[in-house]
């Protein structure tokens, strides 16, 4: 079991329950909306569907947050993050599309390549996605892959102002979380993402980094190609 000191647990700890409430009462305060309105016909349609639209929003987040506790603690365990299997990436990318319910994004067509990932690559691009629609939000998020000599290297770029280079590491890390949360440049994912994600990077023997490019973060994912 990786050694965590008792102080970076308790902070640890703090910050998931702290994140995990925000979609919780966003939750309930749109369904106790739907109850009250739902017979009151004078109440727009619209209003409805937009706060069941909410509330199903704060649904996926809230269960996508658990997901990432599990991550957390089968790594703790030193247990793999996910199961992965050797597929090519476009049935990734396709998967990818149809859990990324919310937000703009743009997948870019995948080379004709056949990588470690499974659920375990899908889960990792969906929390790089979502932290580019949380720190850019109502904006355009792309993902894109391409290969290079024995690697496929997988990018996600957003509008979110780009990840601080001194924290290139930290973001990544347990005891990073509470360093960057309080930064707009160090791209805090709700329940520590980008750490989740660095889990199942982890377990797919891939590197994952954060660079700047044209005034843009890219998060670069890259596997070898199987």
């Amino acid at each position: 079991m990786p050694e965590i000191k008792p102080a970076v647990l308790e902070s640890l700890v703090g910050m998931i329950v702290h994140d995990l409430r925000n979609p919780a009462a966003t939750l309930g305060a749109n369904l106790s909306f739907v109850r009250e309105v739902l017979e009151d016909d004078s109440v727009p349609r619209d209003e409805i569907q937009e706060a069941l639209g909410d509330a199903q929003q704060a649904l996926h987040d809230l269960l996508r947050g658990l997901d990432q506790v599990a991550w957390i603690g089968r790594w703790a365990n030193d247990k793999a993050a996910a199961s992965s299997a050797a597929e090519p990436l476009r049935k990734t990318f396709e998967a990818l599309a149809a859990r990324v319910k919310y937000g703009q994004i743009v997948i870019e067509p995948a080379p004709d390549i056949r990588v470690r990932g499974g659920e375990a690559l899908e889960r990792l691009l969906d929390l790089l996605v979502a932290n580019g629609h949380q720190h850019a939000p109502r904006t355009e998020v792309r993902v894109r892959a391409q290969r290079e000599g024995d690697k496929a290297v997988i990018e996600v770029i957003d509008r979110g102002k780009p990840l601080a280079p001194e924290l290139s590491a930290s973001a990544f890390s347990l005891e990073g979380q509470g360093a960057t949360k309080g930064r707009s440049e160090g791209r805090y994912s709700r329940v520590a993402g980008l750490f989740s994600a660095s889990i199942l990077a982890q377990a797919l023997g891939a590197q994952l980094e954060a660079i700047e490019r044209d005034g843009r973060n890219v998060f670069r994912v890259t596997l070898a190609l199987i």
